[in-house]
């Protein structure tokens, strides 16, 4: 079975990685889906897509979360206190569990990231600007997208309201601020490396 490991990152919150290689009949298998979850699987066309939902049921289902029904991608309150993220990557599906707020984003270091940059950096990270390290800028926009999924605003603007204190590439943590309706909202990051994928965690 392809599930990479489950990591504790705090008493509260913990991570598990599965790698998508098996075939889509092997991963279906796997698995038994209610109604409601085939459709939402039927409703994808690319196999690659269907087979990211597959591995994202799977760990849902690892980690006890059963009563989840066709949600993929946001970050929701599951029970009382008890909150969930998904992402996923061609060849990785990640589930966040945590008792406070959290959300996760995984990515595959790819040289495209680069040229879009300008879109998710502000003036306030001119730092990251500058930088042509596709380790570095990947790992900024995990930042982004994991807030935007711990504090599920509609319309959070990644480049405006969004902005990243300076990280060491060599750390496991970083910090950053959401500027929300004239509040400091103020996010813990925890990063990840693995496989030639950066995956970040994003907690309040």
């Amino acid at each position: 079975m392809p599930f990479i490991k489950e990591i504790i990152v705090k008493k509260n919150i913990r991570i598990l990685i599965w790698k998508i290689d098996e075939t889509y009949t092997d991963l279906k298998s796997l698995i038994q889906l209610t109604d409601d979850q085939e459709r939402e699987l039927e409703r994808r066309k690319q196999i690659s897509h269907k087979k990211q939902f597959l591995a994202s049921r799977k760990l849902i289902e690892m980690a006890g979360l059963n009563e989840l029904n066709s949600i993929f991608y946001e970050s929701l309150p599951f029970r009382k206190n008890v909150y969930f993220s998904i992402s996923h990557t061609i060849n990785y599906a990640v589930v966040g569990i945590g008792f406070q707020r959290i959300g996760v984003d995984v990515e595959f270091y790819r040289p495209k990231v680069l040229n879009i940059k300008s879109k998710f950096i502000n003036m306030k990270e001119k730092y990251f600007m500058k930088s042509d390290d596709v380790k570095v800028i990947t790992r900024l926009w995990t930042c982004k997208e994991a807030i935007y999924k711990c504090l599920f605003k509609n319309k959070l603007s990644l480049k405006e309201e969004i902005v990243l204190d300076k990280f060491d590439m060599q750390s496991k943590y970083g910090h950053g601020q959401v500027h929300l309706n004239d509040k400091k909202i103020s996010i813990n990051l925890h990063f990840i490396n693995f496989e030639n994928h950066q995956l970040t965690l994003s907690y309040l």
